[in-house]
């Protein structure tokens, strides 16, 4: 008798799951076989768009399920979900899974896609397909982990009536705040606009000056880019054309950067045993490459002084030496060694000048970390 309770309670004991025991996940719910949203919007003109609409049948799935939102792949392609009465009134899909996303009785669900190809680039594009698919969430699930997607796939070509080469796009990269940037590209129609000319050009920005000039069969666009204001910029090219309704535009995109930079970063940091100096063979990793753009003073840098955050001279703990790039004559490698004094763990900015006291300098953030000696 005795054996048979001991039986019973070991088989209640393993039954339960033990205390403390991450809850189990949802059951899986099988997904339906959803025939994809498909759609061939054919040739679009460059600078043109086109849209198109998807009834979408809930009431075709086995289930409830709550419009969530829409996603399309194409950098050029928009799409959204709405609800839609008989009377053309609608309502957007606000993708927070509440219940007042599905349809009222007198509504229905639609998926529209838009494909506007006004800030691409003026190059043709051959017919490539879109991936997409709308996201769809359980009632019952406010957690999000049962979920479905509703495959969408559009097709779509596009026809620029110009050829631009090489450059669609132009792209000055980092632009010195001392130097100017050039590109030149080259315009002409295509086959089925042979005869086309082009005519004045203007940006809107006044620090990316562009002039046309007619070269045989092409035109040369060339353009000058002054950096102004530190950090990233973007401009429009506009370029008058003789082809019917279409308007030419081109993306200008630069970044103004300071004439004296050091690169990754202005930041060097590594560990030494602070007990001693550091040898010749523990610094190949402890640099940074210098850079002076400015090409109307001497390329090379001098030390102005080393200092800590608490405003200690730490000019007697380091060494810093410079080693010129023989294949990029205005950089330098600057490589520091410490040379012993220090206690802790220390930060602070060794600071270059181009001359002296007068400057401009250049701030490098400095930190120390203490390591045991090997």
């Amino acid at each position: 008798m005795r054996s048979s309770v001991l039986l019973l309670l070991l088989l209640t004991t393993c039954s339960r799951e033990p205390a403390g025991a991450p809850p189990q996940d949802p059951p899986v719910r099988a997904t339906p076989a959803l025939q994809p949203f498909e759609h061939d919007f054919g040739v679009i003109p460059h600078g043109a768009s086109r849209q198109h609409e998807f009834a979408i049948p809930l009431d075709a799935l086995d289930e409830r399920w709550v419009p969530l939102r829409v996603h399309i792949d194409c950098s050029c392609g928009h799409a959204d979900l709405r609800l839609r009465k008989p009377d053309g009134s609608e309502r957007f899909v606000i993708p927070d899974g509440s219940l007042t996303n599905l349809p009222a009785a007198d509504e229905r669900l639609w998926l529209r896609v838009v494909l506007d190809t006004t800030d691409r680039e003026p190059i043709d594009l051959p017919t490539t397909t879109s991936q997409g698919y709308v996201v769809l969430q359980h009632p019952e699930d406010p957690t999000g982990t049962a979920r479905i997607q509703w495959p969408l796939r559009v097709r779509f070509g596009i026809d620029a009536p110009v050829v631009v080469r090489p450059l669609a796009t132009l792209d000055f990269g980092r632009v010195p705040l001392s130097q100017r940037a050039h590109l030149v590209t080259t315009l002409r129609g295509d086959e089925q606009h042979p005869s086309a000319s082009f005519g004045a050009a203007t940006s809107t920005d006044p620090n990316v000056e562009v002039e046309i000039v007619p070269d045989g069969e092409i035109w040369r666009l060339r353009a000058t880019c002054r950096p102004g204001d530190l950090g990233n910029h973007r401009a429009q090219i506009v370029v008058e054309n003789s082809v019917p309704g279409y308007r030419l535009a081109l993306a200008a995109t630069w970044k103004a950067v300071p004439d004296l930079e050091a690169v990754p970063l202005p930041k060097l940091s590594f560990r030494a045993p602070l007990v001693r100096a550091q040898r010749e063979d523990e610094v190949a990793a402890q640099f940074l490459v210098v850079v002076d753009h400015d090409t109307s003073r001497p390329p090379e840098f001098a030390v102005a002084r080393i200092v800590g955050d608490d405003g200690r001279d730490l000019a007697a703990s380091f060494a810093v030496s410079f080693t010129a790039l023989p294949a990029e004559s205005r950089r330098s490698r600057m490589t520091v060694r410490y040379l012993g004094g220090l206690t802790a763990t220390t930060r602070g900015s060794i600071v270059l000048t181009k001359d002296g006291e007068r400057g401009p300098f250049l701030p490098i953030e400095l930190v120390v970390f203490a390591a045991k000696d090997p």
